[in-house]
């Protein structure tokens, strides 16, 4: 074992249930796991990597050191281990990638001042995420519904004097003074509660303080009450945001290999209010219970009072316990033998079988889904890669010379990711030269990718496999014509005409 810190920290580890941290060379998180036996547990990732997955070995591989906590028993490390996930959101911990097409309500609570956004990620720290919602919630129009009863700002930056949204009742403009801190502060409470399901118990609570104003002949405080309780009704209505006494989620699972799909029925006020399908390819650190894998990343908030879930479920109750504690009220499971909830979760399951045949063929007709896949599987890499940088050198006459960068994380272009370089004495480079100094200098930022592309054919490849250490490299090589024609790696060279689909990604 060649991290010695590694090695002195599986000497420490005692035969007792508890949690486990896997940390990176930051300091990071990357993994959260429990186990009955942590010695047993721990040690087998480093001791005997023969039975691991790519994904697993490629993890592990990343370790720089973890972190334990000893617990009594296994229903608490289960009950740990889930709160931790759901705070830190470990890298390999993450199951649902494509949960992210549908919108969570996000209040960046860090603020002094804090905002209220849609968004579809959620990899923003020290913010409170809400949802998912169905897909009609929107910037446009639940943002300003939900401002309506609760005026907090949703600017992206303050600026010192109050906006349109302050003359139509919107926002309190804290940015000049228009408010107390503490009135500021008492309405985000109010929203983080209502979104947090207490929905019944801030009405109660308007409605108190209207009867109150109207009891003192304050008749314009107590309109200000009344125009705040039927937003709420309305935004309740419109978005499903009500998980009352009568709230019910059905969900079913179909899985075939890596392949799963799930189905979810909402059920409220008795009648179907929406539904939702998630699929999902993915190699997993470990073959954990996929049911409770998704209970616990699927319900962040917008917890129903009952879950019908048609496939068995492993630590059925201590994902109750867990549940009930985030929802602050009890929270029942429910895997039916008989009865309505049995034809429900039936009715569940035969949807996700056929959402699971849909999701496996469109797979076949689409080069893997994504032609990350065709990539991994022509280049056969160990593993498929998430994040991707291309790296291209342009000049003018071989002067004014720059360096580019784009990023793919699944497949898909991120442009937060995107980057231009200024090269140094560029006018005494070759454009091997600066491609050196391009990726020297990204080495140095940290946040790695898993495979890296340049412009160009071996003699690029091979000039920055120094630099780039274990990141696989493969080069782009052109035609007569400037066409991308080819990848090479490996001393191999692969022809892109075989595979349109990949020809057009690269």
């Amino acid at each position: 074992m060649e991290n010695s810190n590694i090695a002195y920290l599986i000497t420490t580890l005692p035969e007792r249930p508890g949690v486990y941290l896997m940390k990176d060379a930051k300091n990071i998180t990357i993994y959260v796991g429990k186990a009955v036996n942590l010695k047993n547990r721990v040690s087998s990732y480093f001791i005997n990597s023969s039975g691991h997955t790519a994904k697993t070995r490629k993890m592990v591989s990343t370790v720089h050191t973890f972190e334990y906590i000893i617990l009594d028993n296994e229903r608490q490390a289960f009950l740990t281990e889930c709160d931790l996930i759901k705070s830190l959101r470990p890298q390999y911990n993450i199951l649902l990638k494509d949960d992210k097409s549908y919108p969570y309500i996000k209040v960046t609570v860090k603020d002094k001042y804090p905002g209220i956004y849609v968004t579809r990620n959620r990899f923003e720290k020290d913010c409170r995420y809400f949802g998912p919602f169905p897909k009609r919630v929107s910037k446009k129009y639940t943002v300003p519904l939900l401002q309506s009863a609760f005026p907090i700002r949703s600017c992206r930056t303050m600026c010192k004097r109050p906006c349109l949204n302050y003359d139509i009742h919107l926002c309190l403009a804290p940015c000049a003074g228009k408010c107390t801190d503490m009135k500021y502060s008492e309405t985000v409470d109010a929203l983080i509660k209502f979104l947090s399901g207490g929905r019944n118990a801030l009405m109660d609570e308007y409605k108190g303080k209207m009867q109150n104003e109207a009891d003192e002949l304050n008749f314009e405080r107590a309109a200000y009450y009344r125009d705040r309780i039927n937003s709420l009704v309305t935004i309740t209505d419109c978005y499903s945001l009500n998980t009352d006494e009568d709230s019910t989620d059905v969900i079913a699972y179909a899985r075939q290999g890596n392949f799963i799909s799930f189905f979810i029925m909402f059920i409220r006020k008795g009648t179907v209010s929406d539904k939702r399908t998630v699929n999902i390819r993915q190699e997993r650190v470990e073959d954990t219970d996929v049911g409770y894998e998704f209970l616990r990343q699927f319900y962040d908030n917008n917890i129903p009072k009952r879950i019908v879930f048609s496939n068995d479920l492993s630590n059925r109750e201590d994902m109750e316990v867990w549940l009930s504690s985030t929802a602050g009220r009890k929270v029942e499971i429910v895997v039916p033998k008989k009865g309505k909830y049995k034809k429900l979760a039936d009715t569940a399951y035969g949807n996700a079988v056929t959402t699971l045949e849909i999701f496996i063929g469109q797979t076949k007709d689409s080069a893997d889904v994504s032609p990350v896949y065709s990539l991994t599987s022509a280049l056969k890499l160990e593993t498929v890669p998430d994040v991707i940088e291309a790296y291209d050198i342009s000049n003018l006459a071989g002067s004014d010379t720059v360096g580019a960068k784009v990023l793919f994380r699944e497949g898909i272009p991120d442009k937060s990711g995107y980057r231009r370089y200024e090269i140094h004495n560029g006018k005494k480079y070759s454009d091997t030269d600066a491609l050196r100094e391009v990726l020297s200098r990204r080495m140095k930022s940290g946040d790695l990718p898993e495979l890296i592309l340049v412009d160009g054919g071996m003699n690029q490849v091979n000039a920055i496999k120094d630099i780039v250490s274990d990141i696989p490299v493969a080069g782009m090589v052109k035609d007569s014509n400037h066409r991308t024609r080819a990848l090479v790696y490996d001393d191999m060279e692969y022809d892109l005409n075989e595979d349109r689909n990949l020809f057009v990604f690269i």
